[in-house]
């Protein structure tokens, strides 16, 4: 979940988890609008609470260790 100004992700974020996938929020200090990692902490315990360049780098090591 990325910087948003609303909170209308938040409730997926429970059902990507509910189906077996993991969860990366942006760290809400670091987002330009804070609101929608916000709402997302607060239903939810992310696998991953990372800067927006950290999400990157998780997201290309994610992709090198599936292939």
């Amino acid at each position: 979940m990325l910087t948003g100004a609303n909170n209308d992700g938040a409730n997926g974020l429970l059902q990507i988890k509910k189906y077996g996938g993991f969860t990366v929020i942006q760290d809400p200090a670091q987002a330009q609008a804070s609101t929608m990692p916000e709402a997302g902490l607060a239903l939810h315990s992310p696998d991953y609470l990372l800067s927006l360049n950290d999400i990157g780098r998780l997201l290309v090591e994610l992709e090198r260790t599936a292939c």
